[in-house]
C-alpha cells in the first residue's frame, strides 16, 4: 500500500492534548498510521500512514481534521544507504 507523510503545524499544543490527538489518529480507520513524530519548539508534526491512493489520503486526513501544510507519496526509503522502492 502507498505511504505517505504529512506536515501539520501545531501551534501551542500541550503534551497531553498531542497523547489524546496522537490516541485519535491511530485509532482512526481509513489509513494505517505507522508514526507520529512532533517538535513543540517548531510547532510542527509529521504523520506518516498508508492509504490506497493520494485521494484516499487527502479524504482520510479531511476526515480526522488534520489539514496538511503538504503531502507526500513516499517513492524510495534509506535505512542503511541503499534505497528502497515502496
Amino acid at each position: 500500500m502507498p505511504r505517505y507523510i504529512s506536515l501539520h503545524g501545531l501551534g501551542c499544543l500541550p503534551k497531553p492534548a498531542f497523547v489524546a490527538l496522537c490516541k485519535k489518529t491511530f485509532a482512526d480507520t481509513g489509513a494505517r498510521v505507522l508514526r507520529v513524530s512532533a517538535g513543540q519548539i517548531a510547532g510542527k508534526m509529521l504523520i506518516e500512514f498508508e492509504a490506497e491512493s493520494q485521494d484516499a489520503a487527502r479524504g482520510w486526513l479531511a476526515g480526522a481534521k488534520l489539514a496538511p501544510l503538504w503531502l507526500m507519496r513516499v517513492d524510495y526509503e534509506s535505512r542503511d544507504g541503499t534505497v528502497e522502492d515502496l
